[in-house]
């Protein structure tokens, strides 16, 4: 039922001006508090729904609704870790690769938007980084490396947008993250990501920048945002804040 009530908003023709059942956007004097809490109930139930992958997709491939997309991409993220012993390695890495593609086939997304559902991947890679069924880094690195290589200055930047997406996910210093993960896991991801891939990150941003760095001066504006990105990401790697060699959380637990 809750599947269904959400999918109001989607099949919504705003172009015809066929307004739905609530605009979760609208001032309070068009929409009543009693409209907007129930809205917002809808939303909160819909999150909860088992397995809404395809749900979601539908949405994502066909809502032109800003907000209804934002929690679409919300709905996968906190979905997937609810869910994550229910799922296929296949189905983890065939959903990691669709909102990827989706980002890339959707480039006038609002920003909100589009960083919402980088984030959902960067919280399926992490999920997977000490579960050998999740989604690889490899497979993230083969597609970021032809985003960079298409020569699409769009592409390149949504490559960038996509690891520091990763970057912000593994170095976030909260107690407990927005989708439920222990501080004891974050810090077995955290750690595990800086022996295996941090220096991949870092020797990648520093590839790309030697390709532009042999371009002719002066550099287009394009190139030079793609440039500017690059270069946000190698600070936030050499000032990354390494995983003490010995566990902080052992030394609270055991000392």
């Amino acid at each position: 039922m809750r599947q269904q009530i959400f999918m109001i908003f989607v099949h919504c023709d705003w172009s015809l001006k066929r307004k739905p059942p609530f605009d979760f956007q609208a001032p309070p004097n068009v929409v009543t508090s009693e409209q907007r809490h129930e809205a917002e109930k809808i939303i909160l139930e819909f999150r909860k729904t088992k397995l809404p992958y395809n749900v979601c997709r539908f949405i994502l491939e066909n809502s032109k609704c800003d907000y209804v997309l934002f929690q679409a991409a919300t709905t996968i993220k906190e979905a997937i870790i609810r869910e994550w012993s229910l799922l296929a390695g296949e189905d983890i890495e065939s959903l990691r690769s669709f909102l990827l593609q989706y980002i890339t086939q959707h480039i006038s997304l609002q920003s909100y938007v589009r960083e919402q559902v980088l984030q959902t991947v960067a919280v399926i890679l992490k999920r997977g980084t000490i579960d050998t069924k999740g989604a690889s880094q490899d497979s993230l690195f083969h597609d970021v490396s032809q985003l960079v290589s298409s020569g699409n200055v769009t592409m390149q930047l949504v490559a960038c947008s996509m690891l520091t997406a990763l970057l912000n996910e593994y170095s976030s210093s909260s107690r407990m993250s927005s989708v439920g993960f222990t501080w004891e896991f974050h810090s077995k991801c955290k750690r595990t990501f800086e022996e295996k891939d941090l220096k991949r990150v870092f020797l990648f941003a520093l590839q790309v920048m030697y390709e532009i760095e042999k371009q002719p001066s002066p550099l287009p504006r394009e190139t030079t945002a793609v440039l500017n990105r690059l270069l946000s990401i190698t600070e936030h790697v050499l000032c990354w804040e390494f995983t003490p060699k010995i566990s902080i959380l052992y030394l609270l637990t055991y000392c």
